[in-house]
């Protein structure tokens, strides 16, 4: 059983999931050019810890470009693979919309790419629809862009 649990930002294992996750996007994908977060935009990091091993991560962050302010983006959602299909990423995600939902977002967004299935058809469950890409990454082919209202 997964137990989630808010951080900061700058948390060693926080930091090192999202290093994981930017080197499996890196192996999809080839070298991407993954935005850099900007620390400032952080309102919320959730870790999944299985006992005392940091096993999933993602994080809420706001303003997003080109939407109103009451629009928080997901980004940085990763189970590391050992942990995949337990249902921990719903799990994360559930508790990402918690921690927006107390910070008054009325909608999230986010983004992952077309050779993620298993993103896209968490999210599609999740009650999460397409919508046009939004930038940055208006102009990429590789992206799937989604919305749900909170």
């Amino acid at each position: 059983m997964v137990a989630l649990e808010r951080a900061e930002w700058a948390d060693t294992d926080l930091q090192r999931l999202v290093a994981e996750h930017k080197t499996e996007i890196d192996d999809r994908y080839g070298t991407e050019e993954v935005p850099e977060v900007d620390p400032a935009t952080v309102r919320a990091a959730v870790l999944g810890r299985i006992g005392d091993e940091a096993v999933a991560c993602g994080i809420l962050t706001h303003p997003v470009p080109s939407f109103e302010g009451t629009t928080g983006e997901l980004g940085r959602m990763f189970v590391a693979p050992g942990h995949r299909r337990k249902g921990i990423a719903k799990e994360l995600l559930r508790e990402l919309e918690a921690a927006a939902v107390e910070l008054k977002f009325e909608q999230l967004v986010l983004e992952t790419g077309i050779k993620q299935p298993e993103a896209i058809g968490l999210y599609s469950s999740e009650g999460y629809r397409i919508i046009d890409n939004y930038p940055p990454y208006e102009d990429s082919l590789d992206s799937r862009c989604f919305a749900k209202a909170l």
